[in-house]
């Protein structure tokens, strides 16, 4: 419903009840009635949308550990301060340093091996020796495979996908059906003169169960967007470089053997240093991950915990502390710079078409006294829905110049001029009445009441714009207790 429309509905509620009064106080009578008048002035009338909101932040990085580990200490709390550098926690560098000893042999192996490729013919036993290291190569690679191929099978399957899809199209479905039936009773409810006790609590059963219903859609979503969300990249690439780590130990192996059996001494030399780039770049992954085992504030801002992993027996999610399995899937700590900090405003489906990019925007947030000067940055294309059911859509507007005391999830108002007019010819909105799709007024005009059709421009909370039908100064009758009719005699309060 449009605010023209609003306001419209409202008065002609007065209208009706000014009705029913006036039938009782003057009958069929034809006495003069007292009317509160305003006159119709020329004044800036300036049209806004006002919205509520919160204060969240548009800046955030999330930090991740570099491989699978355990954290061997936190060195902050949620909701800490930090500073850029700062290191939030350490992982337990013993696995760490292992890889890096398990490189650092496979280089040197294979850096022997290429040296070999000159050495002398070797003996028979050294032939027999070679043809088993390449079936231990080979088997050791094929086990890479497999382990790279198992975190592949980790990711959400196109079923596992199609179920939460499902499961969020039933909670909506059960959504909409408890919706549908609280609509029902409250419309009951509403058109009952005075509803029972059992309808009330009927009412309230309704309610809840609808409650219910939308926060069972908002976990089925969460569910259905977080397997939506899995990334196993960056665990395929660290089993990948242990596969291509596994090939180059076999095309060494295999090379050693040629080169036993008499075959080219320039393939076996390729191969073989083939092996050893591809060992230097594992060493070089290996030294990485040691080196980023200390986990660290990209910028600054505000620390915060990060839920990791699935709920335990308790129904506790592990949260990260001391002896925490962490991963490179999911951010332990997340960073959010508190100064780019910004206002979302919830604006009604009916006003959000009048809102455009950079207009300007006063910002009160319950927390303080002063007002906020801003612009609107952003208008996000999706609507969300409120708690009561209402549509909304997110409007943003930065607060970079505010207040440093500004915390992230702080609530107030934006109030937006969508337009202004000059020198508007207004009247109060108590003097606008509207039957049939046709705006008038009542102009008191020597003692008497004459209905005046009039053309209805931009409107606000308090005042309407006049474009034809009336001119300035003249004197119009408020709603009030009496309902007026068409030369009804009266006379100004």
């Amino acid at each position: 419903m449009s605010r023209k429309a609003k306001i419209i509905a409202g008065v002609a509620v007065l209208v009706v009840l000014g009705g029913v009064i006036a039938a009782v106080a003057l009958g069929s009578g034809g006495a003069t009635v007292q009317v509160d008048i305003a006159k119709a002035v020329k004044q800036d009338l300036a049209v806004t949308v006002t919205a509520s909101g919160r204060v969240e932040s548009g800046l955030r990085a999330d930090v991740f550990p570099p491989t699978a580990g355990t954290l061997s200490e936190v060195l902050v709390k949620d909701g800490d301060k930090v500073s850029q550098g700062a290191v939030l926690a350490r992982l337990d560098t013993g696995p760490l340093e292992l890889q890096v000893a398990q490189a650092q042999t496979g280089l040197a192996q294979a850096e022997s091996q290429l040296v070999a490729i000159d050495d002398q013919a070797p003996s028979s036993a050294d032939l027999a020796a070679s043809r088993q290291g390449t079936s231990a190569a080979w088997a050791a690679y094929q086990s890479a495979l497999a382990a790279r191929d198992a975190v592949g099978a980790q990711a959400p399957s196109a079923a596992d996908k199609a179920a939460a899809t499902a499961a969020t199209n039933a909670a909506w479905s059960a959504y909409s059906s408890a919706k549908a039936a609280y609509d029902g009773l409250k419309a009951s409810v509403d058109a009952s003169a005075m509803p029972t006790p059992v309808a009330l609590s009927q009412l309230d059963a309704a309610k809840l169960a609808k409650e219910q219903a939308y926060a069972g859609y908002l976990q089925a979503k969460a569910a259905q967007d977080k397997l939506g969300a899995y990334d196993p990249s960056l665990s395929q690439k660290q089993t990948q470089a242990g596969v291509d780590q596994g090939y180059a130990a076999y095309l060494q192996a295999r090379a050693a053997q040629a080169k036993l059996e008499n075959t080219s001494l320039s393939t076996q030399r390729a191969a073989a240093q083939a092996g050893v780039d591809q060992a230097r770049k594992a060493l070089a992954l290996a030294q990485d991950n040691l080196e980023s085992a200390d986990l660290t504030a990209p910028s600054d801002g505000v620390v915060l915990f990060n839920a990791l992993g699935t709920p335990a027996a308790d129904g506790q999610t592990p949260r990260p502390a001391r002896g925490v399995s962490v991963g490179p899937q999911s951010a332990p700590f997340t960073v959010v710079d508190l100064k780019g900090l910004s206002f979302m405003a919830e604006v009604d489906e009916v006003d959000v078409d009048s809102i455009k990019p950079d207009m300007k925007g006063t910002i009160a947030l319950d927390a303080f006294t002063d007002r906020f000067v801003s612009q609107v940055s952003q208008i996000k294309p999706a609507a969300t829905f409120t708690a009561t059911g209402g549509t909304v859509f997110p409007v943003y507007f930065e607060l970079t110049d505010a207040a440093a005391n500004i915390l992230i999830g702080m609530k107030g108002d934006a109030k937006v001029e969508v337009s202004s007019q000059g020198e508007a010819l207004t009247i109060p909105v108590e003097a606008l009445f509207s039957e049939g799709g046709i705006d008038y007024v009542y102009v008191l005009d020597a003692g008497t009441l004459k209905k005046t059709e009039i053309t209805v421009g931009a409107t606000t909370d308090t005042q309407v714009e006049i474009l034809d039908g009336l001119a300035e100064s003249q004197t119009v009758a408020l709603s009030g207790a009496t309902q007026y009719t068409d030369g009804m005699a009266a006379q100004a309060k």
